[in-house]
Formats: C-alpha cells, structure tokens, sequence
C-alpha cells in the first residue's frame, strides 16, 4: 500500500518535493495545489498530476484553459498526508483546515517551530516525530 501524498503548493519547493515524492516506491502523488493559473500549474497537470485550487478560484483554472480535479479540500479527502510548501504566513489557516480533515502534513521550512512543536532531524529525533499528526522540517532543503 502507498502513502498517499498531496504536496500544497507547487512552486520552487514543491516542484522539487514532487520530483523527490516521485522517486519513491512506496509513495505516490495524489495532488498538488496552485492558488492561481500559470506556467507551473500547466506544468503540473503536464506532468500528470491532478491539481487542486482554492475555493472559489476554479473559474480563474478554466479561463486559463487549465483543468482542475477540485479544491483544496478535495484533495484533503484523498491525501494521508501534506507535505506543505507555501510561503511562510500562510500556515495557521491551512493548518487548521489540516487539522479538521485529519490529515498529517509536515511544512518545509520558513515556519517558526511553535506550528508544530517538532522540528525534525532524522538524526536527532526522528522517535518524536513518528506518528505525529504535524510536524515541520528545519529547512526545505533537508
């Protein structure tokens, strides 16, 4: 059985999360996420991965002529978990819609360590981290 991996926020960091995701054997890529139309969205669905966007945003999608598979939240119903990659500032609001669809995210880096309470480090506490609901990396490129 794969985990099922959604990636919110397919930019520089997600891109290459993706790429990572992608060479793993028991991992698969359900999703990604793009807040507006662009290159890299097209992108995404040209590398055959479903998009998801922000409520209310999916007219933006079809104008552009790019296809979405649904919302955000759409993608929280079929993610084990996010590996999140938005800009920093933005990880209250998606942590709390995490938080209601019961789904495990980890956030790369730019986030202070309160969010989570667990900035991993395989080699430091990689114990603590196992099983937690969140949990942050120190830096996207760990």
């Amino acid at each position: 059985m794969k985990v099922k991996v959604g990636i919110n926020g397919y930019g520089t960091i997600g891109k290459r999360v993706a790429t990572a995701v992608d060479q793993q054997d028991d991992m698969e890529i359900v999703g990604v996420t793009k807040t507006r139309p662009s290159f890299e969205a097209s992108m995404a669905v040209g590398m055959g991965y479903k998009l998801y966007v922000p409520e209310g945003r999916e007219a933006d999608f079809k104008k552009a002529g790019i296809g979405v598979a649904g919302t955000i939240r759409d993608l929280l119903k079929v993610a084990d978990i996010i590996v999140d990659c938005t800009p920093g500032g933005f990880a209250d609001q998606y942590k709390a819609m995490f938080e209601e669809a019961n789904v495990k995210a980890i956030w790369q880096g730019g986030e202070e360590h309160s969010l989570t309470g667990i900035s991993f480090n395989a080699t430091a506490n990689y114990k603590e981290s196992w099983g937690a609901q969140f949990s942050r990396v120190v830096s996207c490129n760990t």
